[in-house]
This record gives C-alpha cells, sequence and structure tokens, in this order.
C-alpha cells in the first residue's frame, strides 16, 4: 500500500484486514514482494506493468487514490482478472478550486504585480486587470474536475461552455454544451480536463489554438502531456494565449515528478521565463481534504468487495 490518509489503514485495521504500509517501494521492490497480496492501493510511486501484475498471481485487484490510472497497464489486468478502480471524485473539488484561484490570479495579474512590486517596481496602470463576470468559460472535459471547476464559477462569471469528445448531452445546471471549434472561438479561459490515454498526446496544440477567435487564459490541470509545450510557448509569444496557468507539464516522469533544470527542454525553458505564466508542482488535487476524501472513496470499494 502506497501513502495513504490514516481513515483508510484504520478502516482496513478495523475490518482485521492485513496489509502492508510501504511508502518507499519502486518497481523492482515491489516485484521482490512475496506473492501473498490480494489487493494493491497505489498512487505514482511506479508504473504496474504487464511484469509487475504477471509477478503477482493472487493479484485480484488495483486501486489507484486518484483520477488518472495511466502508471497502470488497465486492460492487461483486467485480462488477467485484476480489477482496477480510481477514486477521481476524491481531488475533484480540490482541482476546481486550484483553477479558479490561478485564474483570478491571472486576471488581476497578481503573480507579475507581486514580482514587480518585490523588485522595487510600481506600476499600476500596466497591471490593469479584468473582471471575471464580463468573461466566458471554456471547460474541455467534462468529467469530475470538469464539473468542479464549473460548480465553482458558475456564479462568477458571464456564461461557461463545455466540450466533452466522449460524451454527448453534458449540459446541466452549471454549463452550456458546445462542440471544440464553437468553444474554442466564443471563449476568453479555456481550462483542460482530460485523462491521458495515449489518443490524447498533444490533444491540445495548435491546431486546436488556431481555432481561438481571440487571446484566451489557457488552464491545465490535468496531464501535461495533453498539451503540446513548444505549441503553448509559440502561442503565449504571439500572445494568442494571453496567460497560461499550468499545474502539470509535458516533461513529468511517469512518478509525476520534474526532472532537474539544467536537464529541460528548450521550450519548458522558455515556458518558465515568462511572466504571463504561472506553474505549480502538479499539487491541484494534493489538498488535506483531499486526501481523506480518497482514504474514504477507496474504503467503500474495499467495503463493496467484502459485502
Amino acid at each position: 500500500m502506497d501513502g495513504v490518509h490514516p481513515y483508510l489503514t484504520d478502516f482496513l485495521t478495523n475490518l482485521e484486514i492485513e496489509y502492508d504500509f510501504i511508502t518507499d517501494i519502486d518497481h523492482a521492490g515491489y516485484l521482490a514482494l512475496p506473492d501473498e497480496y490480494s489487493g494493491l492501493i497505489i498512487r505514482s510511486r511506479f508504473v504496474v506493468d504487464n511484469q509487475a501484475i504477471d509477478a503477482k498471481k493472487n493479484l485480484q485487484f488495483i486501486i489507484r487514490l486518484g483520477s488518472g490510472v495511466e502508471n497502470i497497464a488497465v486492460d492487461y489486468a483486467r485480462s488477467q482478472g485484476v480489477a482496477c478502480y480510481s477514486t477521481p471524485a476524491g481531488n475533484a473539488p480540490s482541482v476546481g478550486e486550484y483553477c479558479l484561484t490561478v485564474l483570478l490570479a491571472a486576471l488581476k495579474k497578481i503573480t507579475i504585480g507581486n514580482i514587480e512590486v518585490k523588485n522595487g517596481s510600481w506600476q499600476r496602470k500596466k497591471n490593469y486587470g479584468k473582471d471575471l463576470c464580463d468573461l466566458t468559460i471554456g471547460i474541455i472535459g467534462y468529467g469530475h474536475t470538469g464539473k468542479a471547476f464549473a460548480k465553482v464559477v458558475r456564479n462568477l462569471a458571464g456564461k461557461v461552455y463545455a466540450y466533452d469528445r466522449y460524451k454527448i448531452n453534458i449540459g446541466d445546471e452549471y454549463v452550456e454544451e458546445l462542440d471544440l471549434d464553437t468553444l474554442m472561438a466564443k471563449c476568453d479561459v479555456i481550462s483542460l480536463h482530460v485523462n491521458y490515454t495515449p489518443e490524447n498526446y498533444h490533444f491540445f496544440n495548435q491546431k486546436i489554438i488556431d481555432k481561438a477567435e481571440k487571446p484566451f487564459i489557457f488552464i491545465n490541470s490535468s496531464r501535461g502531456m495533453a498539451a503540446k509545450t513548444m505549441d503553448l510557448t509559440a502561442a503565449l509569444q504571439s500572445k494568442k494565449i494571453s496567460f497560461a496557468c499550468l499545474d502539470v507539464l509535458e516533461y513529468e516522469t511517469p512518478q509525476l515528478q520534474l526532472p532537474e533544470k539544467v536537464q529541460w527542454p528548450k521550450d519548458l525553458q522558455q515556458l518558465a521565463d515568462m511572466e504571463n505564466v504561472i506553474l505549480t508542482p502538479h499539487i491541484a488535487g494534493q489538498t488535506a481534504d483531499s486526501e481523506l476524501r480518497h482514504a474514504k472513496l477507496a474504503a467503500e470499494i474495499i467495503r463493496s468487495m467484502n459485502s
């Protein structure tokens, strides 16, 4: 079991379910464990590939605490009779609030003004902001986090639209459904909320950016590889994107870590040097509250298997 909230370990203890709580394990370490586990609860510590699944013939289920399951060979696991679960609802409220926070920071020039004043520059006119109530929000991907953002921004923004390539009839009390071309053309803010799958690699790229008819703020709190860094950088330089708020980066490792800065490619270096960019270390969904929600959801999954 990877790092979890104490709620989950207490739950297992109360049900008299035996478990090992291992927080420093890697792929090789997992392979070396005895084949005595019926379940694996993991975050992003290592990739659960075909080899990892074959090594544990007694494994019956895998629970990924979080939304993405790209570090698990889900199809292969299921073909071997291993059930796979995740807890995407656990961090959805946290991600929704993060998106609102960075959006307001971008609109009100908070990060730029902060740096300038600390450097002795007092530029009020240059840092005039915009009001959220006059803007149109576009949400790409209307799953748990997309809807969570819609909920917190709906009564603050002018209009909120959503597009999902895998769903239809997603309009509800928070959003109006649009096709992608229309959404890109109409919106002042684009927030990306897609899972990473091979078909979503570089999904948000120059071709989609070119559909925009006006400069827009771009937010990505989903997966870094879903947006092409080189195209984001070019769009920021050309002012097609007025501001970017990125909690995830294309060059993150499978463990959701970023290489040392000396190893960064040129486009990421350029991105980091821009004042109209906010970068955070994949923490949109990382709160004490979301940790507890993940634990409770995992406990319910286990309870359902034991009922």
